[in-house]
């Protein structure tokens, strides 16, 4: 009887953890390559007459050619060791398979990959669902640089000595009726906002002449106005996991989704301020700062200037 495309069974919750795995890594496998054929826990014989399991085989053509693929799965609790590879390698050698994969659900050690690289054995792991459940995270770390201007103070500089007010709230400071904080403010965005110091900055304006100003109702006549504020400046880094229909490659650290297939990354915190902090350097998008199949995100929350105030806001450069 001839074999039918995605031949397996995909009925999986009542199937025990490790025949889960395998249902799972041959859906995910078929959908790799519709045109292949994928079965699950099939025996096959190898070129000395003996018979083998195979958690999933892969048969496809390529360039006219038949090819034949074997996978071996692994859901155990802790990451495979040579062992597991040199054990696989064992199994298949005389099978003549074009393409042999170990797919573990926690990963592999440092041994292990060598071991299989040299056998010329693939290693994998499906997305975990739940990393902290699994034991390791596969993702990429996305940054944030959250800029922005605060505790904004004004001091007004009067041309004599005796100060004629000596508190006043900044939203009360008028020139030609408009806020004069509003003028500052849109300095300091519009002009300064990509410097990236931390700490109190100063913009000063003197005037050719004594100007008339108005405080709290009352009009005086000033020298000039300082406006102090402080500058906040942060780095953030995010670590964001993917899950979905998909494999990691232990040797590339490479992710492979199928064209069908669907892969999410953890809910990531909308404000920055609550992301961990970062000492380190912002990578440069432009160059290549991660393994392909991942996303690396930059993320800047910066005041902008709203060009609607501007006829709100005085013009005091011209004085």
């Amino acid at each position: 009887m001839p074999r039918k495309k995605g031949c397996f069974n995909q009925e999986a919750p009542s199937d025990a953890p490790g025949i889960t795995l395998e249902k799972l890594v041959a859906r995910i496998q078929q959908m790799m390559d519709p045109n292949s054929t994928v079965t699950h826990n099939e025996v096959l014989e190898d070129r000395v007459g003996n018979k083998r399991q195979f958690d999933v085989v892969i048969r496809g053509v390529f360039g006219g050619r038949p090819v034949l693929g074997v996978m071996e799965c692994k859901d155990h609790s802790r990451r495979k060791g040579p062992d597991a590879v040199e054990a696989f390698a064992k199994k298949s050698e005389n099978l003549g398979a074009n393409l042999r994969i170990i797919v573990a659900k926690k990963g592999f050690t440092d041994q292990a990959l060598r071991l299989a690289k040299h056998e010329g054995i693939g290693c994998v792991s499906l997305l975990p669902r739940d990393p902290e459940q699994v034991g390791f995270s596969i993702g990429d770390f996305w940054y944030g640089i959250l800029s922005r201007w605060d505790n904004l103070r004004l001091t007004v500089h009067f041309p004599t000595p005796v100060l004629p007010v000596a508190s006043f709230n900044i939203d009360t400071v008028k020139y030609d009726g408009k806020l004069v904080i509003r003028w500052f403010y849109r300095e300091l965005v519009t002009k300064h906002g990509d410097e990236c110091i931390e700490g109190d900055q100063s913009l000063e304006v003197t005037f050719d002449a004594p100007t008339g100003i108005e405080i709290e109702g009352s009009h005086y006549l000033v020298s000039g106005i300082t406006c102090t504020a402080r500058r906040i400046y942060k780095k953030k880094r995010m670590w964001v996991h993917w899950s979905g229909d998909a494999f990691y490659d232990w040797h590339t650290s490479q992710m492979t989704i199928p064209s069908q297939g669907s892969v999410i990354g953890s809910g990531v915190e909308t404000d920055l301020s609550n992301w961990p902090d970062f000492e380190g350097d912002i990578p440069d998008l432009g160059a290549e700062v991660r393994p392909a199949g991942f996303l690396t995100a930059v993320f800047y929350n910066k005041p902008k200037w709203n060009s609607d105030y501007d006829s709100e806001t005085p013009d005091l450069s011209v004085l």
